[in-house]
């Protein structure tokens, strides 16, 4: 059973912080070293300098910044529990879209439990940096990102809300922020118990949340903790799986160290897929229109652009034959072991260094056409149905293969995980 719980939130103090668009920043994972330093130059109490800091001890810098700021009334702790709902507004192929869900604690519980499901593995350098600053800070700062069903809609009703939100603020995407807060003890009980018949889906996140069990499993050796330590918890913010807002980007492959000539590569591909050349400018569009089948864009420089249309599903059923149906189905899978691993001979054990990947088309181009990669392999996205069924399964995805837009932001609130806090 899914045990989720409000908690008491720190967030920026509105009479000394004016403008909550100055301090928030994008998850730590997605700050490049240029955006770090333009967040330091934004703002002198800007979030990156808790959950990044420019200083030759990172963690410790954090934990200091973060005690002064409480000290100073920066940054203030809410006097009890709550709830927040979250709405964001953003512009999507000039389309306006909203998707709308809430904070919470949820208990941090292994995957075996069945209670939280993981969709991707994770690499173990991040959970490190994470770890140690965790361990330094004792504080969550960035929620993760959780899917829920409700198909009778009893959660969204819960979720309404009236008059002007708490807080609000932009960030560099033009995607607005609101957060209202639930603290009514009827509302904040309903949704506690509405949850724990649900198995939740861990969207984005899968760092932090194993961060957050293998910090609770070493503080468990080191001390005893009541049943409802906040240390058991990890704040995330949690979306309905059909949310007509929830929007999933596909995450394009790049290639380097490419020994194959261009013919020969055609030709191998040829022997998998029906290979079509296209305009460059209408590349694009090909793959888009080509969305209900096998669909890849190879991109190897300007007028060379071709359409990659699986021959039979056969092939997928013999590259995959250990995996499920379901997983069959996956375009990036099918990338990955048709393509990437058959065809360029580059294999989960040697994709490091080779293969990078890139959110945006155009920049996917240019990489290739400034000569800093060979080759461009463009797919469609993955569906949500789709990650929720293998999820079902405990099947994990190749990495990288969701980018589930917008990404949430940080710096709106976050929880203490003190070894002394309770929830």
């Amino acid at each position: 059973m899914a045990d989720v719980r409000p908690f008491p939130a720190i967030h920026y103090n509105l009479e000394k912080i004016a403008d909550l668009s100055a301090v928030i920043t994008q998850p730590y994972d997605k700050i490049s070293p240029a955006m770090q330093e333009e967040y330091h130059s934004r703002h002198p109490y800007n979030f990156v300098r808790l959950i990044l800091p420019k200083d030759s001890d990172p963690y410790n810098s954090s934990a200091r910044t973060c005690c002064e700021w409480l000290q100073q009334q920066i940054l203030i702790e809410d006097p009890a529990p709550a709830f927040y709902v979250l709405e964001e507004e953003f512009q999507l192929d000039n389309q306006i879209m909203r998707r709308r869900g809430f904070i919470g604690a949820i208990r941090v519980e292994e995957f075996e439990k069945g209670t939280v499901l993981p969709h991707e593995f994770t690499h173990s350098g991040p959970k490190a940096d994470r770890l140690n600053l965790l361990r330094a800070t004792k504080k969550d700062y960035e929620q993760i990102f959780l899917l829920y069903p409700d198909e009778s809609g009893e959660i969204e009703r819960l979720l309404q809300t009236e008059g002007p939100p708490l807080m609000e603020a932009v960030d560099e995407y033009h995607v607005i922020h609101r957060v209202w807060r639930i603290d009514e003890p009827s509302r904040v009980r309903a949704l506690h118990q509405a949850l724990q018949n649900r198995v939740l889906l861990i969207a984005d996140g899968h760092h932090r949340y194993e961060t957050a069990l293998n910090y609770r499993q070493e503080m468990e050796r080191k001390i005893p903790l009541p049943d409802n330590a906040a240390l058991r918890f990890k704040t995330a913010a949690f979306f309905k799986i059909t949310d007509p807002g929830l929007v999933i980007l596909p995450t394009h492959r790049l290639i380097k160290g490419v020994q194959i000539r261009q013919e020969e590569l055609l030709q191998r591909l040829g022997e998998i897929f029906i290979v079509k050349p296209v305009n460059d400018p209408q590349a694009k569009t090909e793959l888009e229109h080509n969305r209900n089948q096998h669909a890849f864009i190879l991109y190897l420089g300007p007028g060379k652009s071709f359409l990659l249309l699986l021959k039979s599903t056969d092939i997928a059923l013999d590259a995959l034959k250990e995996k499920s149906p379901e997983y069959r189905q996956l375009d990036v899978a099918l990338l990955h072991a048709l393509v990437i691993d058959r065809v360029f001979g580059i294999t989960p054990e040697s994709i490091e260094g080779r293969v990078s990947y890139e959110r945006y088309w155009n920049d996917a181009i240019a990489r290739v056409n400034s000569g800093e990669y060979q080759v461009a392999l463009f797919l469609n996205p993955t569906r949500p149905e789709q990650v929720q069924a293998l999820a079902k399964k405990m099947e994990r995805m190749p990495q990288k293969s969701t980018d589930f837009y917008p990404k949430l932001i940080s710096g709106l609130v976050f929880m203490d995980v003190d070894e002394t806090k309770t929830l």
